[in-house]
């Protein structure tokens, strides 16, 4: 609908109230969203929870960048492309965040840009999401914030990686994570 003209022949400006209502419907529209790509990523850590469950953790072939950098018999897991990340706090320089290409492997969690960041799954005591990110405690409370388009799916990925690192544990027979048979309760004396 056509707004009512001003006495010189143009339109008349909106009021205050149309841009209220403008904006209104613009951060609906960014809720929704916002919402639907939460759904959506909640919806690829859902199936990345059942495909752990069935076929266990997967290598995939490694980029140029990290396969130098990997140990003998560590493997990569995942990879996101294009990642900030950004140190919180008790890092010695948390400094502003850096923008790089981040890599879950079987030991540790890479991100390489401009400065090579890594810390091992062993010292991750928390994993949070939030809004469009994972929140990492590790270490002696340090605090690192990934930035990735689907936070929820990374967490569950570094969660199964995490579960097969720890000692005693080794995979079950659906890639499942499961005592290792001499820590078995049900063995005899």
């Amino acid at each position: 609908m056509d707004q009512p003209s001003s006495p010189r022949g143009g339109r008349r400006p909106p009021s205050p109230g149309d841009r209220e209502a403008r904006a209104r419907s613009a951060a609906r529209a960014s809720q929704e969203a916002a919402a639907d790509e939460a759904a959506a990523d909640e919806a690829a850590a859902d199936e990345a929870r059942r495909r752990l469950r069935e076929q266990g953790i997967i290598a995939i072939e490694p980029d140029d960048r990290i396969a130098v950098m990997l140990a003998p018999g560590e493997r990569l897991v995942a990879v996101r492309r294009d990642v900030w990340l950004e140190r919180r706090t008790g890092w010695r320089d948390p400094g502003a965040g850096l923008r790089g290409d981040f890599y879950v492997t079987t030991r540790r969690l890479v991100h390489l840009g401009r400065l090579p960041i890594e810390f091992s799954l062993c010292e991750i005591r928390e994993a949070v999401v939030a809004e469009r990110a994972l929140r990492l405690v590790v270490g002696e409370n340090r605090g690192v914030e990934i930035e990735v388009d689907d936070p929820r799916l990374l967490r569950v990925e570094i969660a199964a990686v995490r579960e097969a690192a720890r000692p005693g544990v080794a995979p079950g027979p659906l890639g499942d994570a499961a005592p290792d048979a001499e820590a078995s309760p049900d063995q005899g004396a």
